[in-house]
C-alpha cells in the first residue's frame, strides 16, 4: 500500500515498521514529489488554461461594432451563480457529508472545463448580436412578452429536442468521442452540469438556440435580458439536477402528482448518471416516460453518524491570503490546491489577511471545515480560530490567542461534548503557549471545564518521527543544513541524529547556540545550504533570502551541492528555484502521510492544506491516532525523543 515516488533514489521513503500500531498498518510517510500512479482509466483530457483570462477578455474588442455590456452580464452572472450555488451546495450537502468524497482528479479536470460553455456561448451572443440586433434589443415594453414565448418554447421545442439530442450523445461513437467527457463525473457537483466535451458545447447551442430564435422569428420579439435569464435560470435548473442528494417527496414521487412528470429532481438524474441508458429528459420527466426510457433510481441513505457527534476536534488558524483561497466556500475546487501567491510579498499578504480578520471576527468566532469518521466510530472535524500569521508574530497578541483556544475548546465542549482537541501549526508555538503547556492549564483552571476530561495534544511526537526517518534513512548522506533546528521538533530530530546517525555532520541556520554537540555547528550565512547535498527547512524563511543568498553564492563563484530542500513547514510555500537560478535544486514537502486505508479515515480530511488528496500532516494524525486510542493524558511540551522512536 505504498505511495511510490518518481524520486531520485538519494531522497526514499522509510521501510515499513513491523510493529502492529494502528498508525504504521494505516498511514505511510512519503516525501511528496511527483507521483507515480497506476495508469487510470480516467480521459487523459488535459486543457490548456493558461490564455482563460484573455479568451474571456477577448470580446470587448468587438465593443465598436455592437453592444458587449449584455454579453458581460450574462457571463457573469451565469459565473457568479455557479459560484453562489456551490458555496450553498457545499454548506447545506457536502460539508458534514463525510461518505461523499470527490476525488482531486475530478476536481482538477471539472475546474479546467466548468466555464468553457459560458465563455463559448459569450462568443455565440456576440455573433448573433451581429447578425440579427433585433433579436436582442426589443423595446423593453416587449420583455414579459418575449419571457412567455421563451417559456412555451422551451417546453414545446427545447425539452423533446434535448431529449432527442442527448439519445444520439449516447450512441456508442458519440459517447466515446463527446457525451463520455461529462460521465466520468459519477458523483456529481452542481456544476458538474456544466462540464462538457469541446464539439458537445456546439451540439447543445444548436440544441437550446431555439429558445432564443423561435420567439424572435416566429413572435416577432426577443430581448437580451430575457435571453440571459433563460441562460441563468437554465444553469440553477440544470446545477439543482446535479446535486449528489436524496430529495423524496410525494410531489415528486406519487405517480398521479403532475409534478413526477413536469420537473425532475437529483434522483432522476443521478439516475442516469447511474444507469447510463435511461432518464434522458432535460427538466421534465415526461418524455422518458412516454418513450419507456424513465428508471427509478433512489440514492441510498448514507446512514452517517449523528450530526450532534463530534469526538475530536483539531484547532488550527488561518495561514494567510493563500489559505483562504483554498476554501471550499471560496471554491470547491481549490480544495486541494497548493499554497496560491499573489504579486505582494508575502508580508503584505497577511497584512491583507489580517485587515480582513478582523471584519469577518465582527460575525463570527471561529471557522470550521468538513467533518470526518475515524474508525467508523467516532467523528473529527477541523476548526479554526479567527487568527493570522500577524497574531502570532507579535507577543502582545499571544494572550488574546490562548484566550480564543480556550474559549473554542469550551463551546465545542459545551456544545457537543467534545473532549479531545489538537493544537494545530502556530497554535502550540513554545513562544505562544510552551508547546500547548500554557493551554492545559488555562484548561484545568477554567470552571467551565474543571472535571470535563479535556484533552490537549500537539501530534508532535508523530512529526518529529516522519521528519526524522525520512533524512536518517537517505543512505550516504554524510551532512546537512538545518533550518529552524531551534524548534521543539527539530532539536529533537538532531538529537536523534546525533545519537543514531553519529557519521551525520549538521549545520544549524541561526544565531542562537542552544544545542552543544561535535556534529552541530551554527551559522547566520544562508549560502552554506550549497555545501550540502540535503536542507532541511522547519522554518518558513521569505524568498528574498534565498535569492539574495543564491546571488551571492553566484558572486563568489561557489560551487552548488545542494540538490534537495526538504520542508515540513506548514503551509507549504513552493520556492521558485528556476527564478533564484538554481533549478538543480528540488524543493519539496517531507513529513507527509498517505492515508492508505480507505475506511478508517473518511471524508475531507485532507482539505485547505495545500496537499494532495488522501495526505495529512503528522501532527494531524497523530491526534486523530490518539483520538481513536482514546489517549487520556495530554501530549504537550517538548517532544520526548523515546516516544518518537517508540511511535515509529
Amino acid at each position: 500500500m505504498c505511495l511510490k515516488t518518481s524520486e531520485p533514489k538519494t531522497v526514499r521513503q522509510p521501510n515499513s515498521d513491523s510493529s502492529t500500531s494502528l498508525s504504521s498498518q494505516l498511514l505511510k510517510s512519503v516525501s511528496e514529489g511527483k507521483t507515480k500512479m497506476v495508469d487510470s482509466t480516467h480521459s487523459k483530457h488535459v486543457r490548456e488554461t493558461k490564455y482563460d483570462t484573455l479568451l474571456f477578455l477577448l470580446p470587448i474588442l468587438m465593443v465598436k461594432f455592437t453592444p458587449i455590456l449584455p454579453v458581460y452580464m450574462t457571463g457573469i452572472a451565469r459565473m457568479l451563480s455557479a459560484h453562489l450555488i456551490l458555496t450553498v451546495h457545499y454548506l447545506l450537502c457536502d460539508k458534514d457529508n463525510y461518505k461523499n468524497k470527490l476525488t482531486q482528479k475530478q476536481l482538477k479536470r471539472e475546474k479546467d472545463d466548468y466555464l468553457v460553455g459560458i465563455v463559448l456561448h459569450m462568443y455565440a451572443q456576440i455573433l448573433l448580436q451581429l447578425i440579427f440586433p433585433g433579436m436582442f434589443f426589443t423595446d423593453n415594453s416587449m420583455i414579459a412578452k418575449c419571457a412567455v414565448w421563451t417559456f412555451w418554447t422551451h417546453v414545446g421545442v427545447v425539452e423533446p429536442l434535448y431529449y432527442f439530442a442527448h439519445r444520439w450523445l449516447h450512441i456508442p461513437e458519440h459517447m466515446k468521442a463527446m457525451h463520455g467527457f461529462h460521465h466520468l463525473s459519477i458523483h456529481t457537483l452542481p456544476s458538474t452540469s456544466l462540464v462538457q466535451n469541446f464539439q458537445e458545447h456546439f451540439v447543445y447551442i444548436a440544441t437550446f438556440g431555439p429558445a432564443f430564435l423561435l420567439p424572435f422569428f416566429l413572435g416577432g420579439a426577443q430581448h437580451w435580458a430575457v435571453i440571459g435569464a433563460y441562460l441563468v435560470l437554465f444553469d440553477i435548473i440544470n446545477a439543482f439536477g446535479h446535486m449528489n442528494i436524496r430529495l423524496r417527496h410525494p410531489i415528486f414521487t406519487n405517480k398521479w402528482s403532475p409534478m413526477r412528470y413536469l420537473f425532475y429532481t437529483p434522483e432522476f438524474h443521478l439516475g442516469h448518471h447511474a444507469y447510463f441508458r435511461a432518464n434522458y429528459g432535460l427538466f421534465m420527466p415526461l418524455w422518458d416516460f412516454m418513450l419507456g426510457t424513465h428508471r427509478e433510481y433512489i440514492k441510498p441513505d448514507p446512514k452517517l453518524l449523528p450530526a450532534d457527534q463530534q469526538d475530536f476536534v483539531f484547532i488550527g488558524h488561518n495561514g494567510g491570503l493563500g489559505h483562504v483561497l483554498s476554501c471550499p466556500e471560496f471554491s470547491v475546487y481549490n480544495v486541494y490546491e497548493k499554497y496560491r501567491r499573489t504579486f505582494l510579498p508575502l508580508q503584505a499578504e497577511f497584512m491583507l489577511m489580517h485587515a480582513v480578520n478582523c471584519v469577518c471576527r465582527l460575525f463570527v468566532k471561529s471557522y470550521t471545515v468538513s467533518r470526518y469518521c475515524i474508525g467508523g466510530s467516532k467523528i473529527g472535524r477541523i476548526a479554526c480560530v479567527l487568527k493570522t500569521p500577524v497574531d502570532y508574530i507579535y507577543p502582545s497578541r499571544y494572550a488574546a490567542v490562548n484566550k480564543e483556544i480556550v474559549d473554542l475548546i469550551k463551546n465545542n465542549n459545551a456544545k457537543y461534548g467534545t473532549r479531545y482537541f489538537g493544537l494545530g501549526n502556530l497554535n502550540k508555538m513554545k513562544q505562544l503557549n510552551d508547546g500547548g503547556k500554557t493551554i492545559v492549564d488555562m484548561v484545568k483552571a477554567d470552571p467551565e471545564l474543571q472535571g470535563k476530561n479535556i484533552r490537549i495534544w500537539t501530534g508532535d511526537t508523530m512529526t518529529t518521527a516522519s521528519v526524522y526517518n525520512q533524512i536518517a534513512e537517505i543512505p550516504n548522506l554524510k551532512s546537512i543544513f538545518f533550518i529552524g533546528a531551534n524548534g521543539k521538533i527539530g532539536q529533537t530530530v538532531c538529537e536523534l541524529l546525533a545519537k543514531n546517525r553519529p557519521d551525520m555532520k549538521i549545520t544549524v541556520f541561526s544565531s542562537w547556540e542552544n544545542m552543544q554537540h561535535p556534529n552541530i555547528t551554527y551559522t547566520t550565512d544562508l549560502t552554506e545550504l550549497l555545501k550540502h547535498q540535503v536542507c532541511v527547512a522547519g522554518k518558513i524563511v521569505p524568498g528574498h533570502k534565498y535569492a539574495k543568498a543564491f546571488a551571492k553564492a553566484r558572486e563568489q563563484n561557489m560551487t552548488n551541492h545542494c540538490r534537495f530542500i526538504m520542508d515540513y513547514t506548514v503551509p507549504f510555500i513552493d520556492i521558485d528555484v528556476k527564478k533564484y537560478g538554481v533549478p538543480e535544486i528540488q524543493h519539496i514537502p517531507i513529513g507527509l502521510l498517505r492515508v492508505n486505508s480507505k475506511s478508517f479515515l473518511r471524508g475531507h480530511f485532507d482539505i485547505c492544506m495545500s496537499h494532495d488528496q488522501d495526505h495529512i500532516y503528522p501532527c494531524h494524525a497523530g491526534c486523530i491516532m490518539n483520538s481513536h486510542e482514546e489517549r487520556e493524558t495530554d501530549e504537550v511540551g517538548d517532544v520526548i525523543p523515546v516516544e518518537v522512536e517508540k511511535m515509529w
